[in-house]
């Protein structure tokens, strides 16, 4: 008898800021630490499932049954606070009642990629595709619509130093040649944005991606810590993240001659 199909998760990754996201605070301010819970039972119920949950009065009454002292109407307000907050993606709930968001899909599908069933497309958001509500349905298959993307055939070597940046989705071409050339959508999404918050620099986020690979980790959470990290360290341009890593900064005349260090995360940190 053949196994049957697993679709969850057994765990995710949670960010030890998560309760500094400015939706989660707003949450705690209002409805205290039953508002936090209330989230993080939300998010198990949806990695459990997959990457969604319908919410309907089977799926409120289960969660009420797991959250003590919390009543309907609160679990209510709590969901459509996170849903005009964008937490949980808008036009799904609106229209059908879908619990998701792009970070979850994100996440889902990282730690799904090596599972060899065929990738679901139920709900999906793909905001590569240059559709009005930017949606998949549930009974069409992505790669059989007229508007999806094309990647730039651009050549990507292995070194960042000789890749011609004027070239549109470098970054994601990079990314796609030298760490997952089947990416999720919503990475690649992800990595454009980067790209926009350096100012369209998209060696600053090869750069990022060749770091993480010297550290031995092939997954975007660890290259959202990196840019994360040189982002709030003001590294904006090319010369001043090389001399980082160079250990320019960390250098003083009076420790000349000691090792220099430079903010590193281990592959332990972050899931794979």
């Amino acid at each position: 008898m053949a196994r049957p199909t697993k679709e969850g998760l057994d765990y995710f990754p949670l960010d030890v800021d998560v309760f500094e996201d400015e939706k989660i605070e707003a949450i705690a301010g209002e409805f205290g630490l039953k508002g936090e819970i209330a989230v993080i039972k939300l998010l198990c119920a949806i990695y459990k499932k997959g990457y969604f949950i319908l919410w309907n009065d089977l799926t409120q009454a289960t969660l009420l049954k797991r959250l003590p002292g919390v009543s309907k109407e609160m679990l209510n307000q709590i969901v459509n606070r996170l849903v005009r907050w964008g937490f949980f993606d808008k036009q799904l709930f609106d229209s059908v009642e879908v619990l998701t968001s792009e970070n979850i899909q994100a996440t889902y599908f990282e730690a799904t990629k090596r599972r060899k069933s065929p990738k679901p497309t139920k709900y999906v958001i793909n905001a590569n595709i240059n559709t009005q509500d930017e949606r998949v349905n549930d009974d069409i298959n992505p790669q059989s619509k007229g508007n999806k993307s094309k990647l730039n055939k651009t050549k990507v070597s292995s070194s960042a130093s000789s890749i011609d940046f004027h070239s549109e989705n470098i970054a994601e071409s990079y990314w796609l040649n030298q760490v997952n050339p089947a990416e999720a959508p919503m990475v690649l999404e992800s990595i454009r944005f980067w790209v926009n918050d350096f100012q369209g620099q998209d060696e600053i986020v090869i750069m990022a991606i060749e770091e993480m690979l010297k550290n031995g980790a092939k997954n975007y959470n660890y290259l959202d810590r990196v840019l994360k990290n040189w982002e709030n360290k003001q590294l904006d341009t090319v010369e001043k993240v090389r001399k980082y890593l160079q250990g320019h900064y960390s250098k003083s005349p009076r420790n000349a001659n000691k090792t220099l260090e430079y903010e590193k995360f281990s592959t332990d940190e972050l899931p794979i």
